[in-house]
């Protein structure tokens, strides 16, 4: 993904607003910012409560999914989500077959 052009989009290119910051705070976790990227991002939460709960809320957001994808990788498949016996011997008669 390209660097938001903070010249083009503001006066000043330091103050950003509430959609741009978004962005910033959503590409943090994705990628290392830029240095002028993560000030004016950090200079915008500093200056809008709004802003920095939507980091808050993303980075909890984040972690939750982490959790979870950790935890569902360590689980056996249930009972019902297993192949039976016959099912198991036909896909190998099959394959057989074919090799």
């Amino acid at each position: 993904m390209t660097p938001i052009n903070l010249e083009k989009e503001t006066r000043t290119g330091w103050l950003v607003s509430c959609k741009q910051a978004a962005l910033l705070v959503s590409l943090s976790f994705e990628r290392r910012l830029s240095l002028r990227e993560f000030i004016v991002m950090r200079l915008h939460l500093c200056l809008c409560k709004t802003c920095s709960f939507y980091r808050a809320q993303i980075s909890v957001l984040r972690k939750v999914f982490i959790r979870h994808e950790e935890l569902l990788d360590n689980v056996p498949p249930l009972e019902q989500d297993r192949l039976s016996l016959q099912a198991k011997e036909r896909i190998r008669g099959a394959l057989g077959r074919k090799g």
